[in-house]
């Protein structure tokens, strides 16, 4: 994989998490358990980790162009470039975030913060959404596929309810154990699908033969960062039915330890899941 879609990788991973820690916040808020954070501005507000992470894929997306200066001008194809449509989306998602954090800054949380972070929780939606159609391109047989947008969505569905959790373990959030355990057993069944589509994708990209340029999928380092992010899925499992078995025999215990253990597991294999997504990048026709 060339050096430069290293800055794709850092992109969509940090904004898929940005976007995923605002859509799990405003589904929690609206159920009666929701958490309780700080809307201060601050190193433990969520909504504020959220801004920064999406200004960090912004200045990402900038190191991947060949000259950054010329960026303003791929908002002149709105009509015609999921390139542009996707810029525009990033801007509306960074300003409602913004729009967000000012609103918990100056009155707290209420129903006005709820109903932002809900409206930027569509933003970051329609965000993804743009983000999956760049890449479904009919000449690239390895991204033009279900896997696309399944793995854009499981890749936000994971990192904001590991977020949410991590949020509990450091303080960042209060949020009740039985919300707490929902989190858990949703994160379960997201990392599930996650295996699931991964081990499926493999395989459709083993039998792919249509160009005798490809990359090599069934060995090599491909197939090594493939088994890299089983190990760390399994992982990631394995720390959850500790975490779910232990608490559950003994309420009272800390298990900060664990989610943080936990938290890194995932974000490692999304890392890893992404790099593949780009390693498997081969073009046919013209």
């Amino acid at each position: 994989m060339p050096d430069r879609d290293w800055s794709l990788v850092l992109f969509t991973t940090l904004a898929q998490w940005s976007a995923g820690i605002v859509l799990l916040l405003s589904w929690s808020l609206f159920s009666n358990t929701g958490p309780v954070f700080a809307t201060v501005i601050g190193a433990g507000n969520p909504v504020l980790l959220a801004l920064m992470l999406i200004a960090a894929a912004t200045l990402s997306a900038f190191l991947h162009l060949g000259n950054p200066a010329n960026a303003p001008k791929a908002l002149n194809n709105l009509a015609g470039s999921w390139l542009s449509r996707e810029i525009l989306a990033i801007a509306v998602f960074s300003l409602s975030l913004f729009s967000t954090l000012v609103s918990g800054w100056l009155s707290g949380a209420g129903a006005a913060l709820q109903y932002l972070l809900a409206l930027s929780a569509l933003c970051g939606l329609a965000l993804l959404w743009m983000m999956a159609r760049i890449y479904l391109v009919p000449t690239i047989p390895a991204w033009n596929n279900w896997h696309t947008p399944v793995s854009f969505i499981l890749t936000t569905l994971n990192l904001g309810l590991c977020s949410l959790l991590v949020f509990q373990a450091a303080g960042m959030a209060r949020i009740d154990d039985v919300l707490v355990n929902g989190l858990m057993t949703a994160l379960m069944l997201t990392l599930f699908a996650t295996t699931a589509a991964g081990l499926l994708h493999q395989l459709q990209l083993q039998k792919l033969n249509s160009c005798m340029h490809k990359p090599v999928f069934d060995r090599g380092p491909f197939f090594t960062v493939f088994l890299l992010r089983m190990a760390l899925l399994l992982g990631a499992f394995l720390t959850i039915f500790y975490v779910l078995i232990h608490t559950t025999l003994l309420p009272e215990s800390n298990y900060s330890a664990w989610l943080y253990a936990l938290g890194s597991l995932v974000l490692a294999e999304e890392i890893a899941g992404r790099f593949l997504f780009y390693a498997a990048y081969f073009r046919t026709g013209v």
